[in-house]
């Protein structure tokens, strides 16, 4: 038995054939989040940034295929290896390329085309003996092996065709009844679509270049063991052995195994380094999965990695993450072992702190805010603040302005997708800051530009009466602004709490509002916008055209939002205001005595209300 790490550019570039034998099981690879497709995904576009940003790839190394030669093959003949195991890893491999090239095809980059083209087949000679079954470099078993010829050698617009009862009529693949493999074909064909029209879009860069990167991403960057047996291994043994009972060893297995190595070889004591340090990493919490962004990771490696980001202030590929604080550690030449793992358990104190049921301390309010905004980008950021700001004044100062920060934005509609880069400017700045809020202050003051700037008052002011909030802000988001707003409305005589669990978000004037709600000049209008009215024939003049398309873009606005302890019933929610303004005026909220006192509710009421609620905002989420 031979083995050894190849990149998949050697090992799918040769002149061969991967046969599944017929005892193997079907295509099972899944595309369900944490299965495997978006797993390979998500290390894959990794590796295609890491070349488009010009930074130094890893080799990322996806496991192991056992494969087997029958003797006396045919001079000439394409040369036949019989998976034992991997047939699934060589299978997505194949699938891969497929989307690649069919990515390619449709932008008219024809020179990847022919090159992905040598990597699925074998170029037909005289010398083969089956010159159609030899050229595909790879034949599957009888069940996915008709479904594959068609996927590989056809646009997806012919495998349609082909493939009809998988697709529904506008083309869009019906998962439920369509084959694992044909989902996995799709799947990578959109992620892959979708990949390059986000990097066009945003960093300017062209087609060839995204899709040269993603495969030479592949290619090279991804590399797997190839273990070949001998004529005398037991195929069926080794193949037990090493699925049976084996576990693949988790990024902080390596990191664990890194750390004690280079203690031994600087002399340190290994077992008290293990009993006073690393011990408490062996606890069942740091085993735990748990759901941050994408996937689902041990919480060992979700501290390792905020940890080398609040450590380096530079973005780091995590699904590297082993290879990252090894490099991490090597830059930093702590002068010992022991230091090293005193920098780890600081951050690992602040992880397990934002953990807490509940949280405590000035940490508490800012965990909220970024588990309801789903922010885990902000914790490398939280890390450095816990270790840099020497009292809880600070902290809370700081954690104060990073709530600011993340609320106006929402408020404004700005993009989150820039915030890794964000937070890698923050974490420079307070780095080396004698003061650290006033260094956070002002560089939060001079941020410019959509991806990152801190808006200013005038800006949250005007989304408060242009911003769609209801409809553009996640419901949990829209809740803890509007609660916010529920306490900033209050004078010292509220002392009512609000129960969280039981808010509900109501329009005051509802969203389908024409029975009941006269438009300002009066007049009934026949539906909600004039797009209904010109679907249902309804012919409007322009003047009740402006006035049913002003009143739409008011619904849902932040002024016309408000809070109740319970939802009301459709037929008060849809109502009359009477009725409506009746059971809101009941409500023993402060900003709801304030719309109960109108008499009406029009736009005016709505504009009114959206400025005050807007200066409220701007004195709870201050810029600077």
């Amino acid at each position: 038995m031979r083995a050894d790490a190849y990149p998949l550019d050697t090992v799918l570039g040769e002149r061969q054939q991967w046969v599944v034998p017929v005892y193997q099981r079907h295509y099972e690879w899944e595309i369900e989040e944490d299965k495997q497709l978006p797993k390979l995904w998500a290390d894959l576009q990794d590796e295609a940034i890491d070349r488009l940003e010009k930074r130094n790839p890893f080799p990322h190394y996806f496991g192991a295929i056992i494969f087997s030669e029958p003797q006396q093959q045919a001079f000439g003949s394409v040369r036949q290896r019989f998976l034992v195991d991997g047939q699934q890893r060589i299978t997505t491999f194949q699938l891969v390329l497929i989307a690649i090239r069919e990515s390619a095809r449709a932008h008219q980059v024809s020179r990847l085309v022919d090159v992905i083209d040598a990597y699925l087949f074998n170029e037909k000679s005289a010398s083969m003996l089956e010159p159609d079954r030899e050229r595909f470099k790879l034949w599957l078993s009888s069940y996915d092996r008709k479904l594959y010829e068609d996927v590989s050698q056809n646009t997806p617009a012919k495998l349609r065709s082909l493939q009809p009862k998988f697709f529904y009529k506008n083309g869009a693949l019906i998962k439920g009844q369509s084959p694992k493999l044909l989902r996995a074909y799709i799947y990578l064909l959109e992620a892959i679509a979708a990949f390059c029209a986000e990097r066009i879009k945003e960093q300017g860069e062209t087609m060839e270049a995204v899709l040269d990167a993603v495969l030479g991403g592949f290619l090279s960057g991804f590399q797997i063991v190839v273990i070949q047996l001998d004529p005398n291994d037991d195929a069926q043994e080794i193949f037990a052995s090493l699925n049976g009972l084996g576990k693949p060893l988790s990024p902080f297995d390596l990191i664990r195994n890194d750390v004690f190595h280079r203690a031994r070889k600087t002399g340190e004591n290994d077992q008290k380094l293990f009993d006073e340090r690393w011990r408490l990493f062996e606890e069942p919490f740091w085993t735990e999965q748990v759901r941050q962004g994408r996937f689902k990771r041990a919480r060992a490696d979700h501290l390792v990695s905020h940890a080398v980001i609040a450590e380096t202030a530079r973005e780091i590929n995590v699904g590297k993450i082993a290879a990252e604080y090894q490099r991490y550690s090597r830059e930093r030449a702590f002068p010992t072992v022991a230091d090293e793992l005193d920098v780890l358990l600081t951050h690992a104190a602040t992880y397990r702190e934002m953990e807490g049921v509940p949280q405590t301390g000035p940490i508490e309010r800012i965990v909220r805010v970024l588990r309801i905004w789903d922010l885990s980008t902000f914790h490398p950021l939280i890390f450095a603040i816990n270790a840099k700001a020497a009292d809880d004044e600070r902290k809370t100062e700081l954690f104060t302005l990073l709530e600011a920060y993340i609320v106006r934005r929402e408020i404004c509609g700005l993009s989150t997708k820039n915030y890794n880069k964000v937070v890698t400017g923050f974490i420079r700045q307070l780095r080396d800051a004698g003061d650290p809020v006033g260094e956070f202050r002002k560089h939060l003051v001079g941020l410019t530009g959509d991806a990152s700037r801190m808006p200013a008052d005038l800006h949250v002011i005007e989304s408060f009466s242009h911003h769609r909030a209801y409809a553009d802000i996640p419901t949990p988001r829209l809740r803890y602004i509007l609660e916010q707003l529920e306490y900033g409305c209050r004078t010292k005589f509220d002392e009512v709490a609000v129960s969280t669990a039981n808010l509900t978000i109501e329009h005051i004037m509802p969203q389908k509002w024409s029975t009941h709600w006269l438009l300002p000049d009066r007049t009934v209008a026949p539906c909600e916008s004039s797009f209904q009215a010109a679907m249902g024939n309804h012919q409007l003049d322009d003047k009740t055209k402006a006035l049913m398309d002003t009143r739409q873009r008011w619904i849902d606005t932040m002024g016309n939002l408000t809070l109740l302890t319970e939802a009301l019933n459709p037929s008060i929610s849809n109502g009359p205001w009477t009725a409506k303004r009746e059971k809101i005026g009941k409500s023993l909220l402060a900003m709801n005595r304030d719309i109960a006192a109108e008499t009406v509710w029009s736009e005016a009421e709505i504009e009114k209300r959206a400025g005050t609620l807007a200066g409220v905002a701007n004195r709870l989420w201050k810029a600077s």
